[in-house]
Parts: C-alpha cells; structure tokens; sequence
C-alpha cells in the first residue's frame, strides 16, 4: 500500500498531488540507496521527494 506508507512519512503529499491531479502507485517495487555511488562515484543527490514536494506546493511543477 505505497500511498499509505508515502502519506506516513510525507503527510502533505496527498493535497499535493488530488490538486495537480496526480496519483500515487498503488506498490513501489524497490528503494534504493544512492551511499554506493556516493563513495564509488562520487555523486551526491541534490534533489529528493520532500524537496520536490515543496517545489510542487509552491506551485512549481516543472
């Protein structure tokens, strides 16, 4: 039950997506963890759901 998971740890993203008319996946597959590359490769994420959950709360949804 992604959408109840997701709404446990990101309480606002249903508002979020019913007023852009976005639905959430009914099961996620796989999480995964970018520390490997981080190490290896030397790439840091810059941008993650909550951050993009902000943008699209404040009205960007590019």
């Amino acid at each position: 039950d992604a959408p109840a998971v997701v709404a446990r740890y990101f309480p606002h993203y249903p508002e979020i997506y019913r007023r852009l008319d976005w639905t959430m996946f009914q099961s996620i597959d796989r999480v995964y963890d970018a520390a490997r590359a981080a190490r290896h490769l030397g790439f840091i994420c810059r941008t993650g759901f909550a951050e993009k959950l902000a943008e699209l709360a404040a009205g960007d949804s590019t």
